[in-house]
């Protein structure tokens, strides 16, 4: 077996964070791995151990919130390959605060000294190679992700069978709700519309208080066993991003993938991986008219969930063969190095 060493660093933590666990298999290939991210550690015990390890073969490096502690590595530890995973897509000139600013000169740092750049899809891949001028296209590690099946409590169940109560047509969201533009229109068209209740998980705080429709619904943040537990009872996964940059209109969501595992149809807002996905393997409608897609899902919803049920048995084997692949990739750039 290969026992190269990896060093994979994150700022998450990868109980709660799908891309992470996904990373570390990855990194599993290629060789033994020690992983340090937030979970157990505070800042300085983590800065302590990162700094205390010996050179490795690899270094992963898990996003942006980490980068000035993994360029300080890089320039100590100097390891043989750097390999950079970027979930987002953010730009200099497209930013607006000075903090994201800074994080993208920090990035552009990085993936320029990168052996290997991961991203999140073949568009954000293509436009990235363009942008940094990269010798070699980033290599596509896709959001394949989902909730995996625990021993769930009776207490658990228990604590949300009033949603079974209602007999209407339910649309979920887990990405909170921030009051965006598109957030805010599906809401308004949303409440109009007789038999559906909308639900928005991970909103801790709510600033307009004004919506005080019954059939909109605000969650917090819950477990991944809560989660599992919602999303069985819900009908439709949305998913959609105002398009403000090149990141959110070539988004690469994993909550697809998600709700796609609990068998859920897709409402999708018009951001063009979203669109594309959808409507090539049938597994709902995407655009902005949201009363007229949700009345078509509504109508036409057994083959929507036939479709969905469909893709979701082959999903296993795509995500398997997504992590193997990407690792495969990896290994064959070092090699022709």
């Amino acid at each position: 077996m290969n026992q190269k060493k990896v060093i994979l660093a994150s700022f998450s933590d990868i109980n709660k964070d799908g891309r992470l666990k996904e990373l570390f298999k990855i990194c599993n290939y290629l060789g033994e791995v020690k992983i340090f991210d937030r979970s157990k550690r505070s800042f300085f015990k983590y800065i302590w151990d990162l700094f205390r390890e010996k050179k490795c073969e690899y270094f992963v490096i898990d996003n942006r919130a980490i980068l000035p502690i993994a360029i300080l590595f890089i320039f100590l530890k100097k390891p043989k390959y750097i390999i950079q995973d970027c979930r987002e897509m953010y730009f200099f000139k497209e930013q607006k605060t000075l903090k994201s600013k800074i994080g993208c000169i920090f990035e552009n740092f990085i993936i320029k000294k990168a052996t290997i750049v991961l991203t999140a899809n073949h568009y954000r891949a293509r436009i990235m190679k363009k942008y940094y001028s990269l010798k070699t296209r980033p290599i596509v590690f896709e959001n394949i992700r989902y909730l995996e099946k625990k021993e769930i409590s009776t207490e658990i169940k228990d604590k949300y069978n009033y949603l079974n109560k209602l007999k209407t047509f339910k649309i979920v969201s887990t990405a909170g709700y921030e009051e965006t533009f598109v957030e805010k229109k599906l809401v308004d068209e949303v409440a109009d519309l007789e038999g559906i209740d909308l639900f928005f998980i991970g909103v801790e705080k709510r600033n307009n208080k004004k919506i005080l429709k019954k059939n909109i619904h605000f969650l917090p943040k819950l477990s991944l066993e809560e989660l599992k537990i919602v999303l069985g009872k819900m009908d439709v996964g949305y998913v959609g991003y105002d398009i403000i940059n090149l990141n959110t209109k070539y988004c690469a969501s994993g909550k697809i993938y998600e709700y796609l595992y609990e068998e859920l149809p897709i409402l999708a807002y018009k951001n063009i991986p979203l669109k594309a996905f959808v409507e090539e393997n049938k597994v709902g409608l995407s655009g902005d008219n949201f009363k007229e897609l949700i009345e078509n899902l509504q109508n036409n919803y057994e083959n929507y969930k036939k479709n969905t049920i469909k893709l979701k048995n082959k999903l296993e084997i795509l995500k398997e063969n997504n992590e193997k692949n990407v690792a495969q990739d990896i290994l064959t750039i070092i090699d022709n190095l």
